[in-house]
């Protein structure tokens, strides 16, 4: 328990000292709060992606190892990709759809608790991210700060993620009972916005 505790105060030190450049990059006044506020809440307004970003911190800690602290960081990164692709003016279709379903595929892989490889486990998590980033980035305001905006969705993700991971804390029965009604919950949501799209 005290290792798993540990390992979530140095991933949120990570995070951290990775961000703290961004800001240097944002444009001062204003607009960069109101963007950085703007991006901060959507992933909480949102069920699908805040399921999503709970779930990635769940699969982490249930994984354990060098996957607690892998698994989101490649989210992050993934969804800053996907913005940036969003906010450089490529088209993607079908991209509520891809969000929908990491929505009930995230909450197979932590109800069911398979093991999946590492390389595959990644590549999901990428993938799903990219999809996640790319709409958050098309719900900026115009004229909005790029940099402010991006930031404020990095650290409600991270907090999400940290949100689900701490959930281990609570120790492995706990841990197993929460994952399957969450898993549960997260899969069916999936289904019902697959349903409505």
């Amino acid at each position: 328990m005290r290792k798993l505790h540990i390992s979530l105060v140095y991933c949120f030190k990570v995070f951290m000292l990775s961000i703290l450049p961004m800001s240097a990059y944002a444009h001062t006044g204003g607009e960069v709060l109101v963007s950085t506020f703007a991006g901060f809440s959507h992933p909480f307004l949102g069920i699908d992606h805040l399921l999503v970003m709970i779930a990635i911190g769940m699969w982490a800690v249930i994984s354990g190892g060098y996957r607690l602290w892998l698994l989101p960081l490649l989210f992050m990164l993934a969804m800053l990709v996907g913005a940036m692709l969003n906010f450089s003016g490529l088209e993607m279709n079908g991209i509520e759809s891809w969000v929908a379903f990491s929505v009930l595929a995230l909450g197979c892989i932590v109800g069911q608790n398979r093991e999946i490889p590492t390389i595959f486990a990644s590549g999901l998590v990428i993938v799903f991210a990219l999809g996640h980033g790319y709409v958050h980035a098309a719900e900026i305001g115009s004229g909005g700060s790029v940099n402010g905006y991006a930031m404020g969705f990095l650290i409600a993700t991270a907090i999400l993620h940290f949100t689900g991971m701490a959930i281990g804390l609570f120790g492995p029965v706990v841990l197993k009972k929460i994952k399957n009604i969450f898993g549960f919950i997260c899969a069916l949501t999936g289904i019902v916005i697959l349903a409505g799209i």
